[in-house]
């Protein structure tokens, strides 16, 4: 998918996004999307399931209530991106950064977390642990 085609769909999104909005929700999902540059993209609700992101620069993304299980998101830098309420279930996260990104709610089961880039809050928070 070239830049121009990837401007498209995420406008489209953006409109559909909006309320009364007449866009389209963007679904990546099975694509190969490795390298991707989403950075500071709205991308509140989209589809990305079996997505591969590797690498991908998804740095001050809105991905709140995305669905992103099963998605590769190997070295992907998720710094500062909202995944407030999004389903990353069998993500594989390897080697990912996440330094700063919102994790509340954010559902985690099975992921992949070796070797990613989260701080111990962040990781606590979204496990539900307790600080006794």
């Amino acid at each position: 998918m070239d830049d121009e085609d990837l401007h498209k769909i995420l406008k489209k999104h953006h409109e559909w996004a909006e309320p009364g909005g007449n866009g389209e929700r963007a679904d990546f999902s099975h694509m190969d999307m490795r390298g991707a540059d989403f950075r500071n993209a709205d991308l509140r609700d989209a589809a990305f399931r079996e997505t591969d992101l590797t690498e991908a620069i998804l740095e001050g993304a809105d991905l709140t209530e995305a669905n992103m299980s099963g998605v590769v998101l190997r070295r992907a830098n998720l710094r500062n991106a909202n995944l407030t309420n999004t389903n990353l279930g069998h993500a594989d996260l390897r080697d990912a950064d996440l330094k700063d990104a919102n994790l509340d709610e954010t559902d985690l089961w099975r992921a992949n977390l070796t070797g990613c880039n989260i701080t111990p809050d962040a990781l606590h928070a979204v496990l539900r642990c307790k600080n006794d």
